[in-house]
């Protein structure tokens, strides 16, 4: 295929998907319509404070007289705290439909005495870079019998990629968190290096707590954007990755489900990828150029206290690829094409069980809950090639069909963190694993204030 029917191929290829990104960014805006078609009534302020031995209604019938001898009840004032108190469970109750509806902003006055025990916490996830393992150089010489080999990093470089589901609920939260991912074995070379990788990150919610905006900040201990050929132990180096916006739109909840969509941008903050030989002489870069898209949904069901089921369904779109250059000793560099990381589809289900459940503003020490969770990441494009003979970088032909499964415990300190750990293997076969093994740790601080177990903290 020749350079501008690649070119071109890219730009019918970009129209469909910056078009699911308007569609995805419509369907939040139009979430705000309806959020606010549901928001309650404003309670009447001729109402006046409610005063402790005073009826709201008539003590007798309105054609009756009353007894002359009787004297009035004497008048108490209750104290403003529990007057606003009074207001708050009359105004929930006024805004919670009997069944559940779409964009249901408030808790109703029954499940208010519930709404500290009933919470999900964030799930933990999986998965280090949505990307073909080895992506290969080979340059021919003069017989075309020999050739140099290296492996090169996709989406995310050697920091990699973050899905919706790491550290994340299907709910819009108040919080700041921060995340580490400790992975051992991820083939960035052919032996396999460790990384560590480091993610803090903020959410801020918005339109009365049905919507979030989600910002994640990854770096890493990890292999250095600068490769040699043929040398099997790169050096090391601190580098940052992409970095991730999550937009989030909560539009259904009842007492015990509630879903949301949205759409989350991969924007390529990490560095190029460059390849040199041993002398020093550089063979070819991988610009850092694409724009991921990343539609998802997800659901969370809660029948009691104690049990929470939480999943996410996302996909993974590279908008506009990667330009590639190559080098000569007696040329500038060219520009010979781009490779495209391959797209993704991923679904995440876990569940949990709080074990010990016993909120209270004098405990520090208030939940604990074992999760279970599954991840399967198939990818729906085969990986790219960029053929400028004598020199072929990339792979073609290539798919992927992960499975991960992922244990750990989740507890909660007084009401507003939580500490989780976890453990991350692979089910899949060991040609098609991103790591041979994974640990993690993840902590969060809510902040704001809470309305039901479906409330943007929910805590």
């Amino acid at each position: 295929m020749t350079n501008y029917a690649r070119k071109l191929k890219a730009v019918h290829l970009d129209r469909p998907l910056f078009f699911v990104g308007f569609v995805f960014t419509g369907l939040l805006l139009v979430g705000q319509v309806f959020a606010q078609d549901d928001l309650p009534a404003p309670i009447s302020p001729s109402a006046g404070p409610v005063i402790s031995g005073q009826s709201s209604t008539p003590a007798t019938p309105p054609n009756s007289t009353p007894t002359p001898n009787s004297p009035p009840a004497p008048l108490r004032m209750q104290p403003l705290n529990s007057v606003l108190n009074q207001s708050n469970a009359n105004q929930a109750a006024q805004a919670q439909p009997a069944n559940g509806s779409f964009f249901t902003p408030r808790a109703s006055a029954s499940t208010a005495a519930v709404s500290q025990r009933a919470f999900s916490p964030s799930m933990i996830g999986d998965g280090f870079a949505p990307v073909p393992f080895h992506v290969t150089f080979h340059e021919g010489n003069s017989t075309g019998k020999s050739g140099i080999y290296t492996t090169v990093p996709g989406a995310g470089g050697t920091v990699g990629t973050s899905k919706i589901v790491e550290n994340a609920s299907p709910i819009p939260r108040d919080r700041v968190y921060f995340n580490y991912s400790d992975f051992n074995g991820v083939p960035l070379t052919v032996n396999g290096v460790n990384v560590n990788r480091y993610t803090p990150g903020f959410e801020k919610t918005f339109f009365n707590g049905m919507s979030s905006i989600e910002v994640r900040t990854p770096f890493a201990s990890t292999l250095s954007n600068n490769l040699y050929a043929f040398d099997t132990n790169n050096g090391g180096s601190t580098q940052f990755g992409d970095l991730t916006i999550y937009l989030k739109q909560l539009f259904y909840k009842s007492e015990t489900f509630a879903a949301s969509a949205g759409l989350g941008f991969e924007l390529p903050t990490a560095s190029n990828t460059n390849v040199f030989y041993g002398t020093g002489n550089q063979l070819f870069s991988v610009k850092n150029q694409a724009v991921h898209l990343l539609p998802f949904l997800g659901s969370v069901y809660s029948p009691n206290e104690q049990i929470f089921v939480q999943q996410f369904l996302q996909f993974d779109f590279d908008a506009n690829g990667n330009s590639v250059q190559t080098n000569s000793l007696h040329l500038p560099p060219t520009t010979v094409g781009r490779l495209n990381d391959m797209s993704y589809l991923y679904y995440s289900i876990g569940a949990g069980y709080w074990l010990y459940n016993n909120p209270g503003t004098d405990r520090f020490l208030t939940r604990i809950a074992p999760i279970v969770e599954m991840h399967y990441n198939k990818s729906l494009t085969s990986t790219d090639l960029v053929s400028a003979p004598p020199q072929f970088i990339g792979a073609q032909g290539i798919n992927q069909d992960l499975l991960n499964g992922t244990i750990g415990v989740t507890a909660m300190f007084k009401q507003n963190s939580t500490l989780t750990l976890g453990y991350v293997t692979p089910l899949s076969s060991i040609d098609h694993r991103q790591f041979n093994s994974e640990f993690r740790l993840m902590f969060n601080w809510f902040f704001g204030g809470s309305v039901n177990r479906f409330s943007r903290v929910q805590f």
